[in-house]
């Protein structure tokens, strides 16, 4: 608490914190809003898919993806992560940008058409046609996220997270119609994989759309004609600052998908599409608060560049308040994995339940993963992002390897729950090196909402536990009721061992609930 409280008196004038609190909050709504009703749909999604796919063809999907991740070197939608830190320059370096982003990304897509049937060759146990087909499909992601990221960027810059949220809830949810009818067509693991690289292309020309649509945004008032050898400097700074923070997201998105990796070389189709299932359904809940803010906070901590105290006290406010609600949603998700299971999915998706309990459990510390990349971005700390991201990447082939080979699939996900719950308090002691404050809030940020959240989850496990006999029943009461009342529960309990974390909680969710239900909620 005092820790807090002396980080909060650095902040600043309150009109200003306000401000910033107020847009974090307000883009947020939007964001959490488009992103809950795309969880709910997704959901949905995947108890039909689960219905019409078998382990296999969803193991064969998602290593699709994987190795679709894998062969992108350098992301291009990381361009516009560069060029939101030069929100002053960005009439300079903004054609710069662009264009970096059409090459990388056609160079990519060349390249994966290349690879494919080798990728082929190296994952022999899967039919080599149709692994090539779907490799065929993915090559063509890297140029959609090209075409994004220039009017991206212009959105993310002038804060308009309606018209972000706008577009991707719409397109995201007629994506995932797509794949629900495309499975139920039974085009198997291409009804997982052809609606979301389709998906990237419209929303690259609606971004562009609504990009245009302003007469002249904060982002684009700032131009200027420049000399030859100035222009040539900001090519040379923008492809430096690329580099490192393309290598290091590249870095990240494998760690994401390397288990996925591993055991599809490792280990069996059906143990890899179990994982896969496992970690798509657990990180439903974390993507919905987290995730979302990582394209909201880069550009306002960006703000806050010239300021450090203020800008890691904003940071560290926002890790506190993403995770009194992501670790009570993480790790109730774990409690109550079986009831889940049992009522929702077939029989031959049971194998899946104690790996959903292990990744949800990881959850409630991957919470602080999109903050924190978000300001060390902000920060332009490309290099000490990088380092991060390949400490971890070394650790974890080693870990996952050997877990893969003698455990299978629950051994990667221990792996993957340690590894992270490591990680990442040492990634937010590295975002606040250099400013003063206790050398144990890295570790306070975690434990407080865990400390809070887990006696409640266990409690909830137990009353799983004497609900059992009563089937379908002790199911219904354990996820309709239990669940809510729980999450009630470890929130209240926020409300009194984090009282400022509370109040800062409240504006966001008021805001998501005014949208879901705006007259029982109106101001």
């Amino acid at each position: 608490m005092s820790d807090h409280s002396q980080s909060e008196s650095s902040v600043g004038p309150r009109g200003a914190r306000t401000g910033l609190t107020a847009t974090a909050a307000s883009g947020t709504g939007f964001t959490s809003m488009q992103a809950l009703l795309n969880k709910i749909a997704t959901m949905v999604a995947m108890w039909v898919i689960a219905l019409r796919l078998t382990p296999d063809e969803f193991g064969m999907a998602a290593l699709t993806l994987a190795v679709g991740v894998f062969l992108v070197f350098l992301p291009p939608l990381t361009v516009g992560d560069v060029l939101v830190t030069h929100r002053r320059r960005f009439a300079l370096v903004s054609p710069i940008a662009s264009r970096l982003a059409m090459q990388v990304g056609i160079a990519t897509t060349v390249f994966i058409v290349i690879t494919a049937p080798l990728i082929a060759w190296i994952y022999d146990k899967y039919p080599a046609g149709v692994l090539v087909g779907l490799l065929l499909v993915v090559a063509f992601r890297p140029v959609g996220d090209g075409l994004c990221t220039l009017p991206l960027s212009k959105l993310r810059l002038d804060f308009r997270y309606r018209s972000i949220a706008f577009i991707d809830g719409s397109i995201q949810f007629i994506a995932t119609i797509v794949t629900v009818t495309l499975a139920f067509m039974g085009f198997g693991a291409l009804s997982l994989v052809l609606p979301q690289i389709i998906a990237v292309f419209f929303k690259a020309a609606f971004y562009r759309s609504s990009a245009r649509s302003s007469c002249e945004t904060d982002s684009t008032k700032h131009s200027h004609a420049t000399t030859p050898w100035i222009a040539t400097r900001a090519q040379r700074q923008i492809r430096r600052e690329f580099f490192f923070a393309a290598t290091a997201q590249y870095v990240h998105n494998i760690l994401v998908l390397l288990p996925v990796l591993i055991l599809g070389y490792f280990s069996t189709e059906e143990q890899t599409g179990l994982y896969a299932f496992a970690f798509t359904l657990s990180a439903q809940a974390n993507g919905l608060i987290a995730s979302q803010l990582g394209m909201v906070l880069q550009p306002i901590f960006g703000r806050l560049a010239n300021e450090a105290e203020r800008q890691v006290a904003a940071f560290l406010r926002v890790i506190r308040t993403i995770g009194s609600l992501a670790v009570p949603l993480t790790l109730l998700q774990a409690a109550l994995a079986a009831p889940l299971f049992g009522l929702i999915f077939e029989s031959k998706w049971d194998a899946a339940i104690h790996l959903f309990s292990v990744l949800s459990i990881m959850e409630g510390f991957y919470f602080a993963t999109a903050p924190t990349m978000s300001l060390l971005r902000a920060q332009r700390r490309f290099k000490t992002y990088f380092v991060w991201q390949a400490s971890q990447f070394v650790l974890s082939v080693v870990a996952y390897s050997m877990a893969a080979s003698h455990y299978g699939a629950i051994g990667v996900a221990v792996c993957a729950a340690v590894l992270w719950g490591i990680g990442l308090p040492i990634a937010v002691s590295l975002c606040i090196r250099g400013v003063k404050v206790n050398r144990w809030t890295a570790l306070k940020v975690f434990l407080a909402p865990w400390c809070t959240a887990a006696p409640i989850a266990f409690l909830a496990w137990i009353a799983w536990y004497f609900l059992q006999p009563y089937g379908t029943t002790g199911k219904l009461i354990a996820l309709f009721g239990v669940g809510p009342i729980a999450l009630v529960c470890a929130l209240l309990a926020t409300r009194f061992s984090q009282p400022s974390v509370y109040a800062d909680l409240q504006p966001i969710v008021i805001r998501v609930l005014r949208r879901i239900a705006p007259k029982r909620f109106a101001k």
